[in-house]
C-alpha cells in the first residue's frame, strides 16, 4: 500500500514556489484556495492525502509535490553548502520555507564557478544523478588560457583525459567555440575535474559555468542568484533519465 503523508496546506503551497509562508497564508485567508471543492480559509488545514487532494488557486488546478526541486543560477563567490565559516552559501539564496525536508544540492560547484545547481529533497534522485552508473551528462561553458584547441584535442577528450595523478577520466565531449571558449560534456563529478582536465592538456580555466545536468538546462531567463521551481515536465524528465518511478499527480 502506498504511503499516505499528511501535509499542512500552507506548506504544500509554499513547496510550489508560490511565495513565502506568510504570502501563501494570505492567499488562503482571502478565500482563493479550494480543496476538494471546498473553499479553505484556515492556513493550518491538513491535507490527509496530498497525492489525491484536488487543490485549486483562483480556480486553477495545482499539482502538489511530494518533494521540492529547484533550479538555481549560482553566482560566483558562493559555496555549495548549507553553512560555511568564511563564505556565503547557496542556501542563503533560498527562502527557509523551501528548505524543509532536507533540501540538498546535486553535486557541487566551486567557489568561483557559476551556473546551474539543482536542489532537491529527494535523496535517491540526487544519488542517481551523481552516480557514474547512470552516466548523466553535465555540460559546462568555459574560457581558458593556452594554445587553441584542435580536433586532435577533441579526440583526446573522447578517449579519456589522463590527469596529473594518473587518473583516467571517462570519455568527454569537447566542442570548440569561437576565441578561447569551449563547451565540455562530462559524466563524472570528480573534485575540480574540469579544471584538472584542462591542466592535463597544458591549459588553464579562467571562467567556468555549468549549463545543464542531464535533460535539465539552465533557464536563460533566470538571473544570476535567482532560483525557480522545476516545471512538471522537467521533473518527469529527470526521473525518467535515471529510471525512477514517480506519480505524475504527486511529484
Amino acid at each position: 500500500m502506498a504511503e499516505r503523508t499528511r501535509l499542512r496546506l500552507d506548506r504544500a503551497l509554499a513547496r510550489l514556489g508560490l511565495g513565502t509562508r506568510k504570502k501563501v497564508r494570505s492567499l488562503i485567508k482571502q478565500g482563493r484556495v479550494e480543496v476538494d471543492g471546498e473553499v479553505i480559509t484556515d492556513h493550518g488545514f491538513i491535507l490527509s492525502d496530498p497525492a489525491t487532494a484536488q487543490v485549486l488557486l483562483d480556480g486553477e488546478m495545482l499539482t502538489l509535490r511530494k518533494h521540492t526541486h529547484l533550479m538555481l543560477n549560482k553566482p560566483e563567490g558562493f559555496v555549495t553548502a548549507h553553512k560555511d565559516s568564511r563564505y556565503p552559501v547557496v542556501m542563503d539564496l533560498i527562502p527557509t520555507e523551501l528548505q524543509a525536508g532536507g533540501l540538498a544540492s546535486v553535486g557541487r560547484l566551486d567557489l568561483d564557478t557559476t551556473g546551474l545547481i539543482l536542489l532537491t529533497t529527494d535523496g535517491e534522485l540526487a544519488h542517481r544523478l551523481m552516480s557514474p552508473k547512470y552516466q548523466v551528462e553535465k555540460m559546462y561553458h568555459l574560457l581558458y588560457q593556452g594554445k587553441p584547441f584542435t580536433d586532435t584535442d577533441k579526440e583526446q577528450f573522447r578517449l579519456g583525459i589522463r590527469l596529473a595523478d594518473r587518473t583516467v577520466c571517462l570519455p568527454a565531449e569537447l566542442e570548440i567555440l569561437a576565441g578561447n571558449a569551449v563547451q565540455l560534456k562530462i559524466t563524472e563529478g570528480k573534485y575540480h575535474q574540469v579544471k584538472k582536465m584542462l591542466l592535463a592538456t597544458g591549459r588553464e580555466v579562467t571562467y567556468l559555468s555549468r549549463l545543464s545536468i542531464g535533460s535539465l538546462m539552465l533557464d536563460p531567463d533566470l538571473a544570476v542568484g535567482d532560483f525557480r521551481p522545476l516545471t512538471k515536465q522537467e521533473i518527469l524528465d529527470l526521473y525518467h533519465l535515471v529510471r525512477l518511478e514517480i506519480d505524475p499527480n504527486y511529484l
